[in-house]
């Protein structure tokens, strides 16, 4: 039974970081749109919005937990990551599952989950 009570609180936090993701990414768009921001910028907003999102689903899924909590930090965020990364390959065939930009995107979603996990 406790099992299926943790996958249904990950499932919980993941659909909330993908709801701040979802708001995140369109502030950034209207901020696109109306400053008319470089890619530079709009690549440090999304790397923003990764580590923030990463960060709470880390956060609100170590909350159930009594020890490791570091390590179900790292979990939503390694589950994060992994559900981004099937989205890409599914939208875009020709994804590079092992580019630089998607191992760093592993490392940031990973280690946000895993501050998140040790702030809750």
């Amino acid at each position: 039974m406790v099992r299926y009570e943790r996958a249904v609180a990950l499932l919980k936090c993941l659909l909330a970081a993908y709801v701040v993701t979802g708001i995140l990414l369109l502030l950034l768009a209207a901020l696109l749109y109306k400053l008319q921001l470089g890619e530079n910028t709009v690549e440090i907003g999304i790397i923003v919005v990764y580590v923030i999102s990463s960060l709470l689903a880390g956060l609100f899924f170590s909350k159930g937990a009594k020890s490791r909590r570091f390590l179900w930090g790292m979990a939503a965020g390694a589950v994060y990551f992994l559900v981004i990364c099937a989205l890409s390959v599914a939208l875009e065939p020709d994804f590079g599952l092992l580019s630089n930009s998607c191992i760093t995107t592993l490392l940031i979603c990973v280690g946000s989950g895993m501050l998140g996990g040790m702030l809750g």
